[in-house]
C-alpha cells in the first residue's frame, strides 16, 4: 500500500453487481473514510449491463444501482484510456477485464476488490495494486474500527430493503463473499 492518507481502491464489476457489498464498501469509504474509491464509465456500463442481463433488473433500476458510485464518489471518476499501460496482457487472463486493470493502474489504486480469479496478481502487484476480496479488507477493518463498523452495519440494515434486521443483512453479506466480516459482527451483536 502507498503512503497516502487513505488507500485507493477499485471495485470490480462483480462487486458492484452485489448491491449490499458495493454499498457497504462505499459506506466504509464515505462514512468511515477508510478508502478512496475510483471508477470509470466503462466499468459502470459493464456492471449495469450485467445487472440487466443476469439479474434481470429493469434498466432504470440498474442505472440507479450503478449511479451509487457516481453520486457518492464523483471525484473518483477516472478515464483509464489516458493511462499508458503497455503490459495489460500481463495483468489479466481475460481480455474483457483489461479496462479494469487500466483503471486500477490509472487510479494508482492500492486495491482491486474482486472475486474474479482471472486477474494476474503478480502483474498488478508490479503496479502497486493488490487484488483482494472485500472480506480481506473488511474483516481487518472491523477489528480496527469495531464500534464504527457495528454502527455502520446497523444503519445499513435500517435502510436496506426498507429496513431489515441486522442478522438478515449479515446473512446477505456472508453470501456476497464476506463471511469473516459477518462472523465478527455476529459475535458482537
Amino acid at each position: 500500500m502507498s503512503d497516502r492518507e487513505r488507500p485507493r481502491a477499485v471495485l470490480d464489476a462483480d462487486i458492484i453487481y452485489s448491491r449490499v457489498m458495493h454499498e457497504l464498501i462505499g459506506r466504509v469509504a464515505a462514512e468511515l473514510r477508510l478508502l478512496d474509491l475510483f471508477w470509470s464509465e466503462q466499468l459502470l456500463t459493464e456492471a449495469q449491463s450485467s445487472l440487466i442481463d443476469k439479474k434481470r433488473i429493469p434498466p432504470d433500476s440498474a442505472q440507479r444501482w450503478v449511479d451509487y458510485l457516481r453520486r457518492n464518489f464523483p471525484a473518483g471518476r477516472i478515464d483509464p484510456e489516458q493511462a499508458l499501460v503497455p503490459d495489460l496482457a500481463s495483468l489479466t487472463s481475460d481480455p474483457a477485464d483489461a479496462h479494469v486493470c487500466a483503471l486500477a493502474v490509472a487510479a494508482n489504486a492500492d486495491y482491486l476488490f474482486t472475486h474474479d480469479r482471472g486477474y494476474l496478481r503478480d502483474g498488478l502487484k508490479r503496479h502497486g495494486v493488490q487484488v483482494i476480496t472485500p472480506d480481506e479488507f473488511l474483516a481487518p477493518a472491523f477489528d480496527s474500527h469495531t464500534q464504527a463498523m457495528l454502527e455502520l452495519l446497523g444503519w445499513q440494515a435500517s435502510v436496506w430493503a426498507g429496513g431489515r434486521p441486522i442478522e438478515d443483512l449479515l446473512d446477505t453479506i456472508e453470501r456476497a463473499g464476506a463471511p469473516a466480516l459477518a462472523d465478527k459482527a455476529r459475535a458482537c451483536i
